[in-house]
């Protein structure tokens, strides 16, 4: 049976830090000095990051908001690494430029295409919340990004919550109207987590996971056109290296310390979800809130 390495860490294309330094061989690099060991777990769906962990496949991980938000109330015991800035340009909730929906009030008991679990929940929770209507009051059409791209073409979905780099690409083909956008209702950052043993354990190989990010983003932030082909050629179904790269350039890059503001934007979230439903029992985000990596503190 071959060892487990020392740090197994899962990577999907919606978390484009990860995505991008699973391609480099910088954190490869990082750790070889001290003989150190990484292995990627690979899969297409962000949302499967709660499983991962609570089946303990992965150590680290990154997703939107929601999904620690999930684990933590499934009682999978993880802690925060990070946050991003906040991304307000980086989705909105799209109809047809035909279409007679006027209001997220207008969208009670439509079909509504989006990824559920992920910042799209989020996003339409907060919107619908303050519209008057509760997250129930629409038919979500759960897919991944592509087929909730196909569901709003073929008209099986009224209204689709498009993200990066569909968004992009929804902007220049044109044809739709925007109902609202994610900057008017959420912060929707990133979110880097760990298993609480792992950090505990290992706290100098997180520090070397997050001196990598920090590392991957200034790249990127520097080289949005080589990044973009990395997504193009990699991802199935999604968009050009083009509409990769509006994605890319538009986003803030780096992590940041979970500060107490952060702490109180997922605690606003996270009753919400409780009080909808959305998560099976509340949860006390400050709880999984341990002391910044050094590499944080210092970046």
């Amino acid at each position: 049976m071959t060892p487990r390495a020392d740090v197994v860490i899962g990577v999907h294309p919606n978390n484009h830090s990860l995505f991008v330094l699973r391609r480099t061989g910088l954190l490869e690099e990082l750790l070889a000095p001290g003989g150190a060991t990484v292995e990627w777990v690979e899969y297409d769906d962000g949302r499967c990051t709660v499983d991962l962990f609570a089946d303990e496949e992965i150590d680290f991980g990154g997703t939107g908001s929601v999904p620690p938000i999930q684990a933590q109330s499934e009682g999978v015991d993880i802690v925060y690494v990070a946050v991003s800035d906040p991304r307000p340009a980086q989705g909105a909730v799209l109809v047809h430029a035909d279409s007679p929906i006027e209001t997220l009030a207008d969208l009670r008991g439509r079909p509504v295409a989006l990824m559920e679990g992920s910042y799209h929940t989020e996003l339409l929770a907060f919107a619908l919340d303050e519209a008057g209507l509760s997250y129930r009051d629409i038919t979500v059409l759960d897919g991944l990004a592509h087929e909730n791209r196909e569901d709003f073409r073929s008209g099986a979905a009224e209204a689709w919550v498009a993200g990066d780099p569909f968004w992009a690409e929804a902007q220049a083909a044109g044809g739709v109207r925007v109902l609202t956008e994610v900057g008017r209702h959420i912060s929707n950052r990133s979110t880097w987590w760990a298993r609480r043993s792992f950090a505990r354990r290992r706290p100098e190989l997180l520090d070397s996971v997050v001196s990598a990010l920090l590392r991957t983003d200034s790249w990127i932030a520097e080289h949005p056109r080589e990044a973009a082909a990395m997504f193009a050629a990699d991802v199935p179904d999604s968009p050009g290296v083009d509409d990769w790269e509006t994605a890319l350039r538009r986003r803030p890059w780096g992590q940041r310390v979970v500060s107490p503001a952060v702490v109180a934007e997922q605690q606003r979230a996270a009753d919400l979800y409780a009080r909808l439903g959305v998560i099976p029992a509340p949860v006390r985000i400050a709880d999984a809130v341990p002391e910044p990596s050094p590499a944080l503190r210092e970046s």
